[in-house]
């Protein structure tokens, strides 16, 4: 489930919330030690970290110029779904961490406990684990994917052990570790954050380097 913005007259907030929890949980994350993953509470658009333990923080820049929006009931609305998420699943698995204004947007932030409570919120595919698991998973790697200059490379080089992340968002990747191989059209900024906003296929398939 995302959010979405509609007129405040019909008491409806969809902005991502889904998303803006996802940030929450991210910096809940980042506020106990991880480190560069504080990178994502600061990407200018909406973007996605994934720590090596599998938690999520996630970072939802929506405009929020209309007259008719409300800081207040926006952050009552998210709150209220983290709730009633938590509450269904027996246990917190999302935390909302805090919404601001910047300019003419609001950031939100948002962590959750892994990547399956994410993917499962937000109705998206999110996943995070070795090559071995997501080729048993049903997941298969594109034929191509490129290095941080763009160079293509054989996929017949990735090993086994090598972590993997597939997801269908076209947002800012942000990662603990060093990212080895996007797909096409990504651009790498450094050496753990990449824009997959460009990319074409249906599915991101993101290689971190082995340890």
């Amino acid at each position: 489930m995302r959010l979405s913005m509609v007129n405040c007259a019909d008491n409806s907030y969809k902005l991502h919330i889904r998303k803006i929890i996802c940030a929450a949980v991210f910096m809940a994350v980042a506020l106990t030690g991880c480190g560069k993953s504080m990178d994502v509470t600061k990407s200018d658009s909406t973007a996605v970290y994934v720590g090596k333990d599998g938690q999520v923080i996630s970072t939802i820049v929506e405009d929020f110029s209309a007259p008719y929006y409300d800081l207040g009931e926006l952050k009552t609305d998210i709150e209220s779904q983290v709730n009633e998420y938590n509450s269904t699943k027996g246990k917190d698995l999302i935390t909302f961490q805090d919404a601001v204004t910047e300019d003419k947007n609001v950031r939100v932030t948002m962590t959750y406990k892994d990547t399956a409570s994410y993917a499962d919120f937000n109705q998206v595919t999110l996943f995070y684990g070795s090559y071995k698991d997501m080729k048993a998973l049903g997941y298969s790697l594109p034929s191509t994917l490129v290095d941080s200059k763009g160079q293509k490379i054989d996929v017949k080089l990735i090993s086994e052990d090598q972590t993997v992340i597939v997801m269908n968002e076209k947002i800012g990747f942000y990662s603990y570790g060093k990212i080895a191989y996007a797909p096409e059209g990504s651009s790498f900024n450094g050496s753990k954050n990449v824009d997959l906003s460009a990319t074409k296929d249906d599915l991101c398939y993101i290689v971190l380097k082995a340890d």
